[in-house]
């Protein structure tokens, strides 16, 4: 058996060391409160529902959410097509003050149409618009696109907006957005976000990746701030998606704040920003994001690990903490919920093969849903219903 010269652990957060409650229930919250501005009874989508968006690519609340309300709106328009208006705003009044009674869209139908629509790389809801343009008339058109056509401008996206206000607190939108929330709440990700990571395992994979030759980092899609470790004087720009702490409250809650480096959305927004690139050109499943988590794991330097993340894929250099793993041999054990982020980092392994250094993956799939261990059985080399179970495979063995 070739035993590896290093072993790196890669965690994801959402459905690994947490359960996103507090996203869910934000997501459920706000298809909700746009459901009733429509003169609708709560139609928020279902665990089991939430379960296959994310099996079928829907792994942001911003895609789904908007996925999910832009279909109850496409069923008001083409019911009642002269209650069209100008703005989003003023359309949501006229189907609500009209009291219409609309069929529940099929929200699982939607997200399986998008999963089999040609990705090239665009979000889900942008997707999604691509298909509604194809079978809806042309003048909805200019509504979809201002409800699906970016949902990362947070500040200009109506469900996104709301999202996020539901997620952080009105108190603390106002603060990363420097704009007043358009409601006043509590953060619903502090309040019902649950620990999946136990602290027997918190202490023994901590006491793991202090061992010569291992290294942990949490790699997540999580908005977050930017690098933790920036030199001073460093700016951290403004990317349109912001600074939001999403990411450091989950890490906070399971007991890794400061102990493991952390690969977030800010943290390749950043890079983005930096580079004068759009942050979905790093984040997974783009093959920067893994890079930098594994140079992290390695070394602990988050901003160092960005640069050389970014000049291996857009320069074929081997630099900054990526040297590291020039010596003997590297195997990376990703723990996911999500097949895009065990094929982000079997793609970012494959270009360190391709600059001859030699680097393999071992991807833990992890949910005890059927659906989503379906779609992880085709990347993942194990399947386990928890992160406990899957860290057991690497620190017991």
């Amino acid at each position: 058996m070739n035993i590896p010269s290093r072993t790196l652990i890669l965690l994801d957060v959402d459905g690994v060391l947490v359960h996103p409650a507090g996203y869910k229930t934000a997501l459920r919250t706000l298809v909700n409160r746009l459901a009733a501005r429509l003169g609708q009874p709560p139609l928020g989508p279902t665990e089991d529902e939430i379960a296959v968006f994310e099996a079928c690519g829907l792994t942001n609340e911003w895609d789904s959410g908007a996925m999910c309300v832009g279909a109850l709106l496409l069923a008001a328009l083409e019911r009642a097509p002269a209650l069209r208006r100008d703005t989003l705003e003023a359309t949501f009044d006229a189907i609500g003050a009209a009291g219409l009674v609309l069929a529940r869209p099929d929200f699982t139908a939607e997200a399986r149409a998008i999963a089999r629509h040609e990705t090239d790389g665009r979000y889900p809801a942008v997707r999604y618009l691509e298909l509604l343009s194809a079978r809806t008339d042309p003048a909805n058109l200019p509504l979809l696109r201002a409800l699906l056509g970016n949902v990362y401008a947070v500040r200009e996206t109506l469900t996104t907006r709301a999202f996020q206000t539901l997620a952080l607190g009105s108190a603390r939108f106002s603060a990363t957005y420097n704009q007043p929330a358009a409601f006043a709440c509590e953060s619903y990700l502090a309040t019902y976000d649950i620990a999946l990571l136990n602290a027997p395992t918190r202490e023994r994979l901590l006491g793991w990746a202090s061992l010569p030759g291992h290294g942990a980092t949490i790699f997540t899609a999580r908005p977050s701030g930017p690098p933790a470790d920036l030199p001073p004087g460093e700016p951290s720009g403004d990317p349109p998606s912001g600074f939001p702490p999403e990411a450091e409250l989950a890490v906070e809650l399971v007991g890794l704040a400061g102990k493991l480096p952390l690969i977030g959305q800010g943290r390749v927004g950043w890079l983005a920003w930096r580079n004068g690139r759009a942050a979905a050109d790093y984040l997974k499943p783009s093959p920067v994001q893994a890079l930098t988590a594994m140079g992290a794991a390695l070394t602990g330097a988050e901003t160092d690990a960005l640069h050389a993340a970014a000049a291996l894929v857009e320069h074929g250099e081997i630099s900054g903490p990526l040297t590291g793993l020039r010596e003997g041999s590297t195997r990376v054990i990703v723990c996911e919920d999500a097949a895009g982020g065990i094929r982000a980092v079997r793609g970012a392994a494959s270009l360190l093969q391709r600059a001859g250094l030699e680097v393999s993956v071992v991807g833990v799939g992890v949910s005890p849903n059927a659906d989503k261990r379906a779609a992880l059985s085709a990347v993942a080399d194990h399947l386990v219903d928890d992160v406990n179970e899957g860290l057991a495979l690497v620190l017991d063995g």
